[in-house]
Parts: C-alpha cells; structure tokens; sequence
C-alpha cells in the first residue's frame, strides 16, 4: 500500500521530467514509453531555450523577487500580530481577530474588478508591487491565525520569568519566545512562499509584459493557438516545482511540528 502511494505522488513528478527532456515528435509518440526513446541532445537544451530564448529568467527573477518581499513583510507583521493576540488583552480583541480572518474569506475572484482598479488608479498596473500587495492582503491573515495558535501554546510563564530576569517585553519576545516559535515560523513562511510562488489568476489579470510577469504566467504561453509545446511546458513545470520539492524534503519536519504545535496548548 505504502509502495503504491509512494508511486502515486512521484510519477507525475518523473513523467513532467522525461517530458522536459523530449523532443516535440517524442511526446506526441503513441503508445507513450515510460522510459524516453526520442531525447534532445543535450538533455538540458529544452531549459536552456525557455530560460533564454523565451524569457524564464526574468519570470523566475519576478517570482523570486515577488515571493521573497511578500514572504518577508507577512512574516514581520503576522509574527508580531500573532504574538500581540496571544499575549495581550484590549476591548473587542476578538472581534478584530475574527475580522482580521474574515478578509481571508472573500473569494480571490471577487476581489479581481477592485484591486484592478485601485491598481489603475494608482499607476500600478503591470509591476511587481501590484502582486505584492494583493499576496500580502491575502496570506497575512493566515499567518496571524497559525502564529497566534502557536504563541498560545508557548506557557506564558516563560514571559514572566523573563520579566522577572529583567528582560523588557521586546527582548522576551526576540531572545525567548522566537527561538521556541523557529517550527512554526518556518512553517508558515514557507506556506507564504510557495503561494506567492505559485499564484496564477491575479498573475494573469494585473500583469501583461516581461518585466513583471511570473513563472506560472510564463509557463502558459507554451499553450499557443494552435500546438501546446509539450516539452517546454513540461520543463517550465519542472522548473516550477523545484522549490517546493526543496522545501517540503528539506523543512518537512518544521513543517508539521509548526502546523500542528498550535492544536495542543503546552
């Protein structure tokens, strides 16, 4: 069982590989052969044409760029959010919890028309901040929530200590309380970056030129009228999903201990 599952998750992993390193004749083969009968020479030369002759370089640099900000300003404020909602009570804090969370609600698609228009509206069209913007509204409120559940299952003894040590408030929250949190920091930055990795539809809406579309849009355009180039497509998704298969092999351990350190209060 455990063998078939193993087979189930890893061979569209291998198939989008072998067809990355096809020719175009070769995909189209029928029957289709587990093992590549007609390859390129070299085997890399398809990723050297959509790095270069077709721009992937500056898609992935987009993406890149566009991940890593966006992962940086959720993290610093959904952190520190979190922290503030564990730690702190003020009137109607739960209200503004729960308001907080119900941002995260509204469908993706219903918030197309405004953002496009705030965006028009403020000569923003087109750029890296426009996706910025939109992936931040969108994964900050996650981030307070998994970050607030995590600091509640932190003793808040620990703060008292630290206090009694003479440690003000900011120094226990960077010297005692964020060294504990390091799982669920990593789990929640790398769920921020893979989303803003990986996000298509405001992608494809806010941007139109090379200069600030991503990969996922750039992985589409071998979808052409008339022919879908199938070994490019194939290796621009390789491409694609290289980081999340570093992540998930490299954090997979932070990544469940972050998820679920928030369902049991220590």
């Amino acid at each position: 069982m455990l063998a078939l599952l193993i087979l189930y998750f890893t061979f569209p992993i291998y198939w989008t590989f072998i067809n990355s390193i096809k020719t175009l004749s070769g995909v189209h083969n029928f029957p289709p052969t587990l093992i590549p009968q007609q390859t390129i020479d070299p085997l890399w030369q398809n990723y050297v044409d959509i790095w270069y002759d077709r721009a992937f370089n500056k898609y992935t640099l987009n993406s890149l760029v566009i991940a890593i900000t966006t992962t940086t300003i959720v993290m610093t404020f959904g952190t520190l959010a979190g922290y503030g909602f564990s730690r702190f009570r003020f009137p109607y804090d739960d209200y503004v919890f729960i308001a907080i969370l119900g941002a995260r609600l509204l469908p993706p698609v219903g918030m197309l028309v405004p953002f496009f228009s705030l965006f028009g509206d403020l000569n923003l069209l087109d750029t890296r901040i426009s996706l910025i913007v939109v992936y931040t509204y969108m994964n900050l409120p996650l981030v307070v929530w998994l970050m607030r559940n995590f600091f509640v299952s932190i003793p808040a003894d620990l703060d008292e200590a630290a206090y009694i040590d003479g440690a003000t408030r900011f120094q226990t929250f960077k010297d005692v309380i964020l060294p504990i949190a390091r799982p669920g920091i990593a789990a929640s930055a790398i769920l921020v970056f893979l989303f803003s990795w990986r996000e298509f539809l405001f992608a494809l809406v806010l941007t139109v030129s090379e200069a600030s579309r991503t990969l996922p849009i750039g992985a589409v355009l071998f979808v052409e009228d008339v022919v879908v180039v199938w070994n490019y497509l194939s290796a621009a998704g390789f491409l694609a999903m290289l980081p999340a298969l570093i992540f998930v092999v490299i954090f997979q351990r932070h990544i469940v201990s972050g998820l679920t350190a928030g369902a049991i209060k220590g």
